[in-house]
C-alpha cells in the first residue's frame, strides 16, 4: 500500500534531518546552537531538528452528523475501523487526534461556570427564544442537562477537571449515550502511529455550538489549520444545515485552505430512479454554494469558496479497500457493505474499491495544500540555509584560490608590473566604491517610492472597509433590532480586511519591491563585471560576480521585505491587528461587540449607534503601517553591506594588502613562492572535497523534493 500523506510528511522530515546531520558532518553548518559570536549566523543541525519537532500539521474537519466524518477519519488517519459513530449535533465535543506512545484519551470537562450557564439556558422556555440560533442553544442546553442526570452526585466533582482514560472507553465521551458525553468539552485521542508525530486532526463540533468557550477553541483551530475540510453528505448535499456550518465556521479559515468533500457519492450514483454521476453531484454543490454566497452577500465567503472544487468520494469504500479481507468477512456490517459496493460498481478487488472511492483525489488536494502551507518555512528555508552554507564554503575556497593565484603571480613578476597592478587595483577600488554608492541611492529611491505607494494603498483599503462598516451601522441596524443582528456582517468585513485585503496588498507590495530591487542589483553587477574585467583581466571576474549576485538574490528570496519583530518565533505571522490599536484586538477576541450587545439594555439605540460609529472611526485613526513599511530599508542596507564586503573588503583590499606585504619581503620571494604553491595544492584538494560533498547533498535534496 502507498504511503499516506502523514507518512510522507514524516519521511520528508526525517530526510531533512539526515541532510542536516550530513551537513554538520561535512562542517557546512554547526552541530549545536552557538552561544557566542562564532557561526551564529548559520542555522545549526540542532535548530533544524527543533523546528521540525515543534512544527504541527493541523487539519480541521467540519460537517454535520451522519455525513460520514468518523468513517472518513478512520480511512484517512487510521486506515482501520477505529472511531465509533459520533454523538448528536448538540452534544458533540471537539476531538483532536495526535501521536501518543500508547493508546489513550484525555477528556476535558466543562468548568463550573460553563455548566452554570448551561443550567440557566436549560431553564428557559422555547417560547421565549429570539431566533433560530438562540433556539438551538436552549435545546442543546436542555439535552446536556438531561444527559448529565446519569452522573448523579459525581457531576460537580468532575467539572473543570481533565480525565485520562483508556482508548477502549472513547465511546463514553463521544458516543450518543456515553456516560460523560454531557460534560465533555473536548477529547484528545493519542494513537501510537509514528506518522502522527507533529500532526493534529481536529474534528470540530457541528454548528451553532452552545458552549462559547468551545466555539472559541474551534475558531482558534480553524484559524491555525493548514487545511480545513468541509464534509457534505451526497444524499442531501449543501442543505440548510451545511449552509449554517459553512457560513458560521468557514469565514474563520482563510483563503486557500478550504476543501469541500461530498461523502457517500455512491448513494445518488446508484439511485435506480434518478442516478447522478460524479460531475452532476459536484456541479450541483458548486451551484448551491454560489447561490448561497449571493444570497448572503458575504464577500469573505465568496472569496474563500469561489475557487473550491468539491470532490465526491466514498469514505466507506476507501476504508473497505484498507481493511484485511478477513475482518471484512467476519463483521456482518462490513461484509454487507463490501458486497453492496461490489454489486453496484461491478468490482471485485480492493484495488478497484480504492479507485472507485475517489479518496485519493481528496488526499491529493490536501497534499497540495499541505505542501503550499509547509514547503516554504518548514522545508525550503532550512534546506536553502544548508545549501547556502555549502555555497559559502565553495565560494570561500574559490576566493582563497584566487588570492593564492594572485600571490603566486605577484611573487613571479618584476617590480614594474607590480606597480601597474597596484594602480589598476586603486582605480577598481575607486570606481567600484562609486558604483556601490550609486546602487545605495537607487535602492533608497525605489524603496521610498514603494513605501509611499504602500502607505496610500493600505490606508485606502482600511478607509474602504471603515466606510462599509459605517454603512452597515447606519443603514442596516434599525431602532428595534438587536445589535447581534449586524455583528456577523461587521465581523465579516473586519476579518476580510485583516486576514485577506491587507495581507494580499502587502504581499503584492513586497513582490513589486523585490522585482525593482533585483533590477537595480542586476544593473550594478553588469557594470561591476565590466570594471573587474578591465582592471583585473587575469581574475575570474565572471564566476565571482555571479556567485555574489546569487548570494544577494538568494538572501532577498529567503527574507521578507516587510517584517516586524512581534515574536521570537520566526514562523509566526505578524498580526495586522497590532497596527490598529487595542480596539481591533478587543473586537477580534469577541469582547467589543459583546459589550455593545449588553449596552442596548442601558442606553438608547442612538447612543449605542454613536459609540459604534466612534469605534469604526478609531480603526482608521489608529491604523499605522509606517513601521512595517519602513522595515524594507533594512533589506537595502543588508544588500549594500553584502556587496561592499564581497567586492571591497574581501577582494580588492586584500589584493592591495598582498602587494604591500610582498614589497616588504623581497628577500624571501623564493620561499614565499614555494609555500604559496603548497597552499594552492591544499586548496585544490579541498575544492574537490567540497565538489564531492555538494554532489552527495544534491542527491539527498532530490529525495526531499
Amino acid at each position: 500500500m502507498n504511503q499516506n500523506i502523514f507518512e510522507e510528511l514524516h519521511c520528508k522530515k526525517q530526510e531533512l534531518i539526515s541532510l542536516a546531520r550530513k551537513a554538520a558532518e561535512f562542517g557546512w553548518i554547526p552541530e549545536k546552537k552557538s552561544s557566542g559570536n562564532k557561526n551564529k549566523e548559520l542555522i545549526s543541525c540542532e535548530e533544524i531538528i527543533e523546528k521540525l519537532d515543534k512544527d504541527t500539521l493541523t487539519i480541521g474537519v467540519i460537517g454535520q452528523m451522519k455525513c460520514g466524518k468518523s468513517t472518513f477519519l478512520n480511512s484517512f488517519v487510521f486506515e482501520d475501523d477505529i472511531l465509533p459513530a459520533a454523538t448528536t449535533p448538540m452534544t458533540a465535543a471537539l476531538s483532536v487526534i495526535t501521536y501518543g506512545e500508547k493508546k489513550k484519551i484525555i477528556a476535558e470537562f466543562y468548568t463550573k461556570d460553563e455548566w452554570a450557564e448551561q443550567r440557566q439556558q436549560a431553564s428557559r422556555s422555547l417560547d421565549d427564544v429570539a431566533d433560530s440560533l438562540d433556539e438551538s442553544k436552549v435545546k442543546a442546553a436542555k439535552e446536556l442537562v438531561q444527559k448529565s442526570e446519569k452522573l448523579g452526585s459525581s457531576l460537580n466533582g468532575l467539572l473543570g477537571k481533565t480525565q485520562e482514560d483508556s482508548f477502549s472507553n472513547l465511546i463514553e465521551y463521544v458516543g450518543a449515550d456515553g456516560k460523560f458525553v454531557s460534560i465533555t468539552k473536548s477529547v484528545t485521542i493519542y494513537y501510537p502511529k509514528e506518522y502522527l508525530k507533529g500532526v493534529e486532526i481536529v474534528d470540530t463540533p457541528g454548528f451553532n455550538d452552545p458552549i462559547v468557550s468551545r466555539e472559541e477553541r474551534t475558531k482558534a483551530f480553524l484559524k491555525k489549520a493548514d487545511v480545513v475540510l468541509v464534509m457534505l453528505y451526497a444524499g442531501r448535499p449543501f442543505d440548510s444545515t451545511d449552509r449554517d456550518i459553512i457560513f458560521k465556521n468557514v469565514r474563520q479559515c482563510g483563503i486557500g485552505k478550504v476543501l469541500v468533500g461530498i461523502n457517500k457519492y455512491d448513494i445518488p450514483y446508484c439511485d435506480e430512479k434518478k442516478p447522478e454521476d460524479e460531475n452532476q453531484i459536484k456541479d450541483y454543490v458548486k451551484t448551491e454554494i454560489k447561490k448561497a454566497c449571493r444570497e448572503c452577500n458575504d464577500n469573505t465567503l465568496v472569496e474563500i469558496l469561489s475557487d473550491v472544487e468539491p470532490i465526491p468520494l466514498s469514505a466507506e469504500m476507501a476504508l473497505l479497500s484498507e481493511l484485511p479481507m478477513s475482518k471484512i468477512s467476519s463483521v456482518d456490517s462490513l461484509d454487507f457493505a463490501w458486497k453492496r459496493h461490489c454489486s453496484n460498481f461491478g468490482i471485485s478487488t480492493q484495488k478497484e474499491m480504492r479507485q472507485w472511492s475517489h479518496l485519493d483525489d481528496l488526499v491529493s488536494a490536501i497534499k497540495d495544500m499541505v505542501n503550499k502551507e509547509k514547503q516554504k518555512i518548514l522545508f525550503a528555508k532550512p534546506l536553502n540555509a544548508i545549501l547556502a552554507a555549502g555555497d559559502k564554503l565553495r565560494n570561500d575556497n574559490e576566493k582563497e584560490l584566487n588570492m593564492i593565484d594572485s600571490r603566486i603571480e605577484l611573487l613571479s613578476m618584476p617590480d614594474s608590473s607590480i606597480e601597474e597592478k597596484e594602480e589598476n587595483l586603486s582605480k577598481a577600488h575607486r570606481r567600484l566604491s562609486k558604483k556601490i554608492n550609486s546602487l545605495g541611492d537607487d535602492l533608497e529611491s525605489e524603496i521610498e517610492n514603494l513605501v509611499r505607494k504602500g502607505k496610500n494603498e493600505l490606508e485606502d483599503i482600511v478607509d474602504t472597509s471603515c466606510r462599509n462598516l459605517t454603512n452597515v451601522i447606519e443603514n442596516e441596524w434599525g431602532r428595534f433590532r438587536s445589535a447581534d443582528s449586524i455583528i456577523p456582517k461587521l465581523d465579516g468585513i473586519l476579518q476580510k480586511l485583516i486576514t485577506r485585503d491587507l495581507k494580499r496588498a502587502s504581499v503584492n507590495l513586497a513582490e513589486d519591491g523585490k522585482r525593482k530591487i533585483k533590477r537595480c542589483i542586476g544593473e550594478f553587477f553588469n557594470d561591476a563585471e565590466d570594471l573587474l574585467m578591465r582592471y583585473l583581466p587575469e581574475f575570474d571576474s565572471r564566476d565571482f560576480v555571479r556567485s555574489t549576485q546569487n548570494k544577494v538574490q538568494m538572501d532577498l528570496d529567503a527574507s521578507d521585505l516587510f517584517t516586524l519583530d512581534y515574536s521570537e518565533d520566526e514562523n509566526e505571522d505578524f498580526s495586522w491587528g497590532d497596527f490598529f490599536g487595542e480596539v481591533v484586538n478587543d473586537f477580534l477576541t469577541g469582547y467589543t461587540f459583546g459589550g455593545w450587545a449588553l449596552l442596548k439594555n442601558a442606553f438608547t439605540h442612538g447612543d449605542v449607534k454613536m459609540k459604534m460609529l466612534n469605534w469604526v472611526n478609531s480603526i482608521s485613526a489608529n491604523f499605522d503601517p509606517d513601521p512595517y513599511l519602513h522595515s524594507a530599508f533594512s533589506n537595502k542596507d543588508a544588500v549594500i553591506n553584502t556587496v561592499k564586503q564581497s567586492f571591497i573588503d574581501d577582494l580588492i583590499e586584500p589584493l592591495q594588502n598582498q602587494i604591500q606585504d610582498i614589497r616588504t619581503k623581497k628577500s624571501d620571494k623564493e620561499k614565499e613562492l614555494g609555500e604559496a604553491k603548497e597552499k594552492r595544492d591544499l586548496l585544490l584538494k579541498r575544492k574537490q572535497e567540497i565538489a564531492s560533498q555538494n554532489a552527495e547533498m544534491k542527491a539527498l535534496k532530490e529525495q526531499i523534493n
